[in-house]
């Protein structure tokens, strides 16, 4: 048999199983795609909500991404179902079972999932059953194709039957998909359907009947009816019914209640408890009398019939898993979040302490102090040479080789003084004079080639914000790559940010003084000049012949004004770096905005992972279809041996950092890419996988001597009970107690016999499997583990097997009933109590059902030995009177006591005439109300039949004989006093229809 399988979920029961499903697939899957488990899953998940999709954290196990794919997904709105209610006449595969129309009014555009209508589910799949059907063929090529490439598969249909998408889907999706696959031997289809569990929060009415459970009565009924072959839905895509001898080959009835009346959570713990037996289902394919067991090889008579007529499918099962596990993933992921958190504590606080690990606080250091120092200035780009373009900021600009302001002008001040002194035309009284105009023009015009000092810091003041982001990022990068190597950490970098903040809006605060003061100064620098001049024009002719005080002046003076074009171009530059100070803070306070993102997601994170370790091996947190063996001190010890490794610390946590910045792409060297890249969901992704990967490589080298993961169960509980063989029997019977089947049985119906299906076999038929791993270490004990269980089964259990597992790290015990007719569940009886009520309001019951009001459905419940017989009574009545009003049934007298009695003829099997007395004595009210015996019944039922298809062919003679049936009730009015409420005749009166229709006057009149 092919191992293929198709998960098909739907609603929201149906994703929820789907995704623990998927985890556990995951979690057994190694970094290489090696799976223990030879199943080929593929997956096709149905809903009217996304709600499932969008809890993208529940998608995810240790960082790794469990979500499903576009191509797996088929979700469907009910508000878009109007088109077809206004115009069912153009869609055949719901015109005839929409009516009455008006009972989905309700639906609006805020109409939520089904709205626990089941008919509105069935609506939206029949809306969208065209791509339903592509998605189903899609995924079921796709499965073919794939593993084995073998035309089979089985295929699975989980769904709850309380809601309005699962239970109003699962009839058709059952049905299309064994119309795609019609060979029920190579495609089994198997459902597992959640009942509704009572005093649910999910029942929305505060008094009378609710429909969630009324919903779960009517799905049994439909998929009863369908497995008791009694029921073909109609094809939603042409109006067809769909014919099939097998439509499912059988269905798990799952609640969360165990056989053992132990409650578990319906919205985490079931879903997972499928999951976990679907996946040991595929995985364990040891256990071959689980095949056995679902195909009822034990019961040829799949069907309970009513007087002979098909009623209840014994096609249901249920199960009880139980594990015992060394929590060889639990106590990884508690490993790896422990690991996580010192991880995030280095990249925020890069603070590792002797004994104690990466603490949750900075090294504190005096930040201002840094910044302060003049190679960090130079570093980064915000000196004061910077800051006022003494020096080129921009690259361009630092590439233009400008002086600096102070060399500058002593420089253009020197070359003009020796041009003026050699040209003979300018006058020495004008020495002076010309040279402060030639430097004036040099500021005012050509001052670094554009156009002078103002001019030139007008343009590039246009350039501020430009040079601000130059900065700045010059900041990023360098800060960048000291906490990419772990130099810095993100609250270190943080810290000195604030500090260069500080110093830069002090800085500008200085800038604006030194502007003034510059001021103050060249006033003097003025008054200095005019005594120069004076002293200059003063020299007389003798001083200039026979000294060199003009020179001397004339150098005093050069030195005079290019002080004073140095300090008026510093005072330029000053408010010029008072302008470009408060855009530098603004883009810096962005770049601090981003590392304060980065950090508070990485805070984030830590509280969420703390919050996930805390939640792993927790005692108090043992699942009753779970026990967990381990060693919490080996773990602890474990975990904080690798915490005080500062080496290995450092190298593992580099390794998270780097996962973490390529979230961002390659060649990463800005907070801000990161940060717009980076969100908590994917961070925590991040830190689990690598943490993950690191954790393994961290078991192999530091827990050689007491490994906690890797670990035998069957070692693990030779340890624990090898010299204790009471408490090992009590384990094991434990065990088998616990593994109980996930529903609750009403034991009456399992021991009540229904007359008529005597040969069917008694009771549920059971088998158990234990899934126990090999242990060359310790065989001996496996040996002895092994025939404990074969001692302890379950009383009454036709096949109990131990079988060789698979996983070593568990022993898994798996319970299953089957040959189960829906009425062997104990809680039915209360669902049909709501189901009941609601059929009372006409528009709710059919809204409980795909077509009808369910008044067609065969019963779930056998009938009571008083209903038989009423039934065969109100079976045999029109009959008996037909017999006597063809004179078939003649009044006569008992030949050996005289009394009087109703005879009817007949001949034996050798042709001898017999005369058979009924049941009831002399009087015909007696006889028609008395149950005939079963050989008397059928005689009078073939003698009618007979008697009509001979001599009540003629039109004429099938009207007198419905007369003489007329005559009768009206006798029957006049003996009662012409009584219309007489209860015969209003017993007769309702005869009508089946009188016609036996006689054949309402066959004919209908031809």
């Amino acid at each position: 048999m092919s191992n293929n399988h198709l998960i098909v979920g739907l609603g929201g029961t149906g994703g929820k199983v789907i995704r623990a499903l998927r985890k556990i697939v995951k979690t057994h899957t190694d970094a290489n795609g090696v799976s223990p488990s030879e199943a080929n899953f593929e997956y096709v998940y149905l809903d009217t909500s996304d709600g499932l999709l969008n809890e993208t954290d529940k998608w995810t196990v240790l960082g790794q991404d469990c979500s499903l794919s576009r191509a797996q997904l088929g979700i469907y709105a009910a508000s878009g179902v109007r088109p077809i209610l206004q115009d069912p006449d153009s869609y055949p595969g719901m015109r005839d079972w929409i009516e009455p129309r008006g009972v989905f009014d309700f639906i609006d555009a805020g109409t939520a999932g089904a709205a626990q209508k089941r008919k509105l589910g069935r609506l939206v799949f029949a809306q969208n059953a065209r791509q339903i059907s592509q998605l189903l063929e899609d995924r079921m090529q796709a499965l073919e194709s794939s593993g084995s490439k073998t035309a089979q598969a089985t295929i699975h249909v989980l769904c709850g039957l309380a809601g309005g998408t699962g239970s109003g889907f699962v009839v058709d999706t059952v049905a299309m998909l064994r119309k795609l696959r019609p060979n029920d031997a190579d495609y089994r289809i198997l459902v597992y359907a959640l009942l509704p569990d009572e005093g649910s929060t999910w029942v929305k009415s505060v008094g009378g009947f609710g429909t969630y459970y009324a919903n779960g009565y009517a799905a049994l009924s439909e998929l009863n009816a369908m497995a008791a072959r009694r029921y073909q839905p109609v094809n939603v895509l042409d109006g067809k019914r769909i014919e099939a001898a097998k439509f499912f080959n059988g269905c798990y009835l799952v609640n969360n209640i165990n056989e053992n009346r132990v409650r578990f959570s319906m919205q985490e713990d079931v879903p997972h408890i499928m999951a976990e037996f679907l996946y040991q289902k595929t995985l364990n394919k040891r256990w071959e009398a689980l095949a056995r067991v679902e195909k009822g090889e034990n019961d040829t008579n799949f069907i309970e019939k009513d007087d002979g007529v098909a009623a209840r499918a014994k096609l249901f099962m249920s199960f009880g898993i139980k594990r015992v596990v060394v929590p060889e993933h639990e106590i990884k992921e508690y490993l790896a979040y422990g690991f996580a958190e010192q991880a995030t504590r280095q990249l925020m606080f890069n603070n590792f302490r002797q004994g104690e690990g990466f603490a949750d606080e900075p090294v504190y250091k005096d930040w201002g102090a840094e910044v302060r120092k003049p190679e960090v200035k130079e570093s980064l780009l915000i000196s004061d040479s910077h800051l006022t373009l003494d020096r080129g900021i921009l690259e361009d600009d630092a590439k233009a080789g400008w002086k600096l302001i102070d060399e500058y002008w002593p420089q253009v001040a020197a070359t003009l003084e020796e041009q003026i002194k050699a040209d003979k035309t300018i006058k020495e009284a004008e020495w002076i004079r010309t040279l402060r105009v030639r430097l004036s023009d040099v500021y005012d015009t050509t001052f670094r080639r554009l156009g002078g000092v103002r001019k030139f810091y007008e343009v590039k003041s246009q350039a501020r914000l430009e040079m601000a982001r130059r900065i700045v990022r010059g900041i990023e990068r360098e800060f960048f790559s000291r906490w990419n190597t772990g130099e810095l950490s993100l609250l270190q970098l943080r810290q000195y940010m604030d500090a260069i903040l500080d110093d830069l809006t002090q800085r500008k605060k200085e800038y604006e003084d030194k502007a003034q003061t510059l001021v103050t100064a060249m006033g003097k620098l003025e008054e200095d000049l005019q005594r120069l001049v004076r002293d200059f024009n003063e020299v007389g002719t003798l001083g200039r012949l026979f000294t060199d005080k003009r020179d001397t002046r004339l150098a005093e003076a050069r030195e005079k004004l290019q002080l004073l074009f140095a300090k008026n171009t510093w005072r330029e530059g000053y408010m010029f770096g008072s302008r470009l100070i408060p855009l530098v803070l603004d883009e810096l306070t962005v770049l601090r905005g981003k590392v304060d993102q980065i950090h508070l997601q990485l805070s984030e994170a830590t509280d969420s992972i703390r919050n996930e370790q805390n939640n792993r091996l927790r005692t108090d947190k043992d699942e009753v279809c779970q026990t967990r063996i381990f060693d919490m001190d080996a773990v602890r010890d474990l975990l904080r041996r690798m915490t005080l490794d500062e080496r290995g610390q450092v190298e593992r946590t580099q390794r998270v950092r780097r996962a973490i910045v390529s979230l961002a792409g390659v060649e990463v060297d800005s907070f801000e890419k990161l940060a717009g890249r980076v969100n908590l969901n994917n961070l925590i992704t991040v830190l689990s996988q690598q943490a993950a990967e690191i954790t393994e490589a961290a078991h192999t080298e530091l827990a050689q001597n007491t490994p906690v993961m890797h670990v035998n169960i069957v070692e693990r509980l030779s340890r624990q009970y090898a010299a204790n063989s009471q408490a090992l029997s009590s384990f094991v019977a434990d065990l088998y107690r616990e593994a109980g089947n996930m529903l609750t049985f009403n034991k009456a119906e399992i021991e009540r016999r229904v007359p008529g299906n005597e040969a069917a076999t008694a009771g549920l038929q059971q088998a158990i499997c234990v899934m126990l791993p090999d242990c060359e270490e310790q065989r001996e004990f496996r040996q002895h583990l092994e025939g404990l269980f074969h001692k302890q089964k379950d009383a009454g259990t036709s096949d109990a097997s131990v079988v060789v597992g698979t996983l070593s790290n568990e022993v898994v015990v798996i319970k299953v009933s089957s040959l189960m007719p829906v009425r062997y569940v104990d809680t039915l009886n209360f669902l049909k109590t709501h189901y009941d009520g609601l059929r009372k309001l006409p528009d709710e019951a059919v809204l409980l059902h795909g077509e009808g009001d369910g008044s067609k459905l065969p019963p779930l419940f056998a009938p009571t030995g008083v209903e038989m017989q009423g039934k065969r009574l109100d079976h045999l009545q029109p009959y008996l009177l037909l017999a006597r009003l063809m004179e078939l049934v003649r009044p006569g007298e008992n030949p050996e006591t005289g009394s009087p009695q109703w005879t009817i003829e007949s001949t034996d099997a050798d042709g001898f005439m017999c005369i058979n007395a009924l049941a009831g004595g002399g009087d015909w009210a007696k006889v028609w109300a008395s149950e005939q015996q079963d050989e008397l019944r059928q005689m009078i039922e073939k003698s009618v039949l007979g008697l009509l298809a001979r001599d009540y062919v003629h039109r004429e003679k099938k009207e007198a004989l419905y007369k003489r049936f007329v005559e009768f009730v009206n006798e029957r009015l006049a003996q009662s006093g012409r009584n219309p409420a007489d209860e015969q005749y209003l017993r007769l009166r309702a005869l009508i229809p089946k009188m016609k229709e036996l006689i054949g006057l309402q066959a004919e009149a209908t031809a």
